[in-house]
C-alpha cells in the first residue's frame, strides 16, 4: 500500500459518496443530498493534498527549492480547504456533511482490510474447501443485510414521518384530486429531475423542470451523440482506434445494411437520417437503465414525434421521386389495367388509411415495447423486495436483474425495428422499376 493505494482508492471513493448523497437526497431531502456530496468531496480533496504533502516531505526535491515550494503550496491549500470545511459546517447539515467526509475514510479503511484478508494464508485456508466458503459468503451476506436494515431504520427516525404525515394531510386536505391523480396508473423509478420536483415542490424552476423532463431527457441523449461524434472525430487518424474505431464500425455497419435494402442509388442518400434514427432511438432505449435517468422513449409523445418525422420524410420522399402525378398513381395501386382501374375507388382509400397506420403502428411499438421494459424492472423490484418484507429490511432478492440484460436485447432490437421500417417505408415511395433494373443487372 502506499500513494499508489490512495489513488486506486480516489475512484471508488467518489462513486460512494455520489451514490451516498443522491439516496440521501431522495429519502432525506435535498439539503442532506447536498451535505453529503460536499463533505465527501470535501474528504476527497483534504487526501488529495496529504498526498501531495507527503511527496513534498518525502520526494527527491524535499531539500531543494522546488521541493520547499512545493510543501509551501500544498500547506496554503490546507490552510485554505480547512477554512472552506468551517464555512461548509455553518452552511449546511453538519451531520450529512460529517457522513460524507467518513465515507472516503471508510472506503479506505474496508479496502485495506480486504486486501490484508485476502492476501493471508488464514483467508486461503478458509476457502479451500466449496462448502466452508459459500458458508462465508452467506456469512457475509447477512452482515451486509443486518447492516443495511440498521441504516433504514436511522433514516426512518431522521426522516421525521410526523411532519411528513401533516404536510401529506394538509396537501391532500388542499388538492384532494390532484393527489388522486397522481397515484393513478403505473409509476416508473424516480429520475433525477422527480427527485428534485419532490424536493422543492414549491419552486417554479422544478415544476418546470417536472413538465419538460422528456424533452430534456431527450435533448440530453442527443448532445451526448454529439459529444461522442465529435471526440471520435477530433482527431482522426488513417488507421482508427479506441473510440473513432468503434464509431466507424458502427457507421460502417448501418451504411452496410440500409444500403442492402435501398440499393446503392438511393441507399447513400438516407444512410445519415436512418443511421442517425437508428443510434438515437437506441440510446434513447438504453438510457432508463441508468439509475436516476429515464428512457424518453417510454413516453408517447416522443415516439409519436419520432413516427410523425419518418411519415413526413417518406410523403416527401415519395412526392419528390415520383412526382404529384406519380405519387397519386402510387396511392390508387398503379392501375395499368381496366379491372385495377375499376378498384381504385376502392384501393385508393385502402393506401391513404396504409399510410396513416404507419405512423401509428411505429410509435405504438415503440412506446409499448420500452414501457413495458420499465414496468417490468419496476415489478420485480417490487417483487424482490417483497420476498424480504417479513424480515423489515430496506433491500430485497434482485429479480430484476435477469430482466436487465434482456432490456439491453430488447432495447436494441425495437430500435432495429424501428430503423428497418422506416428504411422500408422509404423503399415503397422509391421507383419501384429502376429497383427491378437494378436487380436484374446485379442478378446478370
Amino acid at each position: 500500500m502506499g500513494l499508489e493505494f490512495l489513488v486506486r482508492v480516489r475512484r471508488a471513493s467518489l462513486w460512494a459518496v455520489v451514490v451516498v448523497a443522491l439516496w440521501s437526497a431522495t429519502y432525506l431531502g435535498l439539503g442532506t443530498g447536498l451535505a453529503v456530496l460536499l463533505g465527501g468531496v470535501w474528504s476527497l480533496v483534504n487526501l488529495l493534498l496529504l498526498e501531495r504533502l507527503v511527496v513534498a516531505l518525502t520526494g527527491p526535491d524535499r531539500g531543494r527549492e522546488t521541493g520547499i515550494r512545493r510543501l509551501g503550496f500544498a500547506a496554503l491549500k490546507m490552510v485554505a480547504l480547512f477554512a472552506a470545511g468551517g464555512l461548509l459546517l455553518s452552511k449546511v447539515s453538519p451531520i450529512g456533511a460529517l457522513a460524507g467526509f467518513l465515507i472516503p475514510i471508510a472506503v479506505i479503511v474496508l479496502k485495506a482490510a480486504t486486501l490484508l484478508l485476502l492476501g493471508s494464508k488464514t483467508w486461503t485456508r478458509m476457502v479451500r474447501a466449496t462448502p466452508r466458503a459459500a458458508g462465508i459468503a452467506l456469512a457475509l451476506g447477512l452482515v451486509l443485510w443486518a447492516a443495511v436494515s440498521l441504516v433504514g431504520r436511522v433514516t426512518a427516525q431522521a426522516s421525521h414521518p410526523g411532519a411528513v404525515a401533516e404536510t401529506t394531510a394538509a396537501h391532500s386536505a388542499t388538492a384532494p384530486h390532484q393527489g388522486a391523480a397522481e397515484e393513478e396508473g403505473p409509476q416508473k423509478f424516480a429520475n433525477v429531475i422527480t427527485v428534485l420536483a419532490r424536493a422543492f415542490p414549491e419552486a417554479e424552476w422544478a415544476h418546470f423542470l417536472h413538465r419538460y423532463e422528456v424533452v430534456l431527457f431527450s435533448l440530453f441523449v442527443g448532445f451526448l451523440i454529439c459529444l461522442v461524434a465529435a471526440l471520435a472525430s477530433r482527431r482522426p487518424q488513417l488507421v482508427p482506434s479506441g473510440l473513432q474505431n468503434l464509431v466507424e464500425t458502427l457507421v460502417e455497419a448501418l451504411n452496410d445494411f440500409i444500403v442492402g435494402i435501398l440499393g446503392p442509388r438511393y441507399g447513400p442518400r438516407y444512410v445519415p437520417f436512418l443511421g442517425t434514427l437508428f443510434v438515437y432511438i437506441l440510446a434513447m432505449n438504453l438510457f432508463g437503465l441508468i439509475p436516476f435517468m429515464d428512457s424518453p422513449t417510454s413516453n408517447l409523445n416522443v415516439t409519436v414525434g419520432l413516427a410523425l418525422v419518418v411519415f413526413v420524410y417518406a410523403q416527401y420522399i415519395g412526392l419528390r421521386e415520383l412526382g404529384l402525378v406519380g405519387y397519386v398513381d402510387h396511392l390508387a395501386g398503379n392501375p395499368r389495367t381496366a379491372m385495377s382501374w375499376a378498384l381504385v375507388p376502392l384501393m385508393l382509400p385502402i393506401h391513404v388509411m396504409g399510410e396513416l397506420a404507419k405512423p401509428i403502428s411505429l410509435s405504438c411499438r415503440l412506446f409499448g415495447n420500452i414501457f413495458g421494459e420499465d414496468m417490468l424492472l419496476v415489478a420485480f423490484v417490487s417483487l424482490g423486495i417483497t420476498t424480504l418484507s417479513f424480515l423489515h429490511l430496506p433491500i430485497g432478492l434482485p429479480l430484476q436483474l435477469p430482466f436487465l440484460f434482456l432490456a439491453l436485447l430488447t432495447s436494441t432490437l425495437q430500435a432495429l425495428v424501428f430503423t428497418v421500417l422506416s428504411t422500408i417505408y422509404f423503399l415503397l415511395m422509391l421507383p419501384h422499376e429502376e429497383h427491378g433494373h437494378e436487380e436484374a443487372a446485379h442478378a446478370h
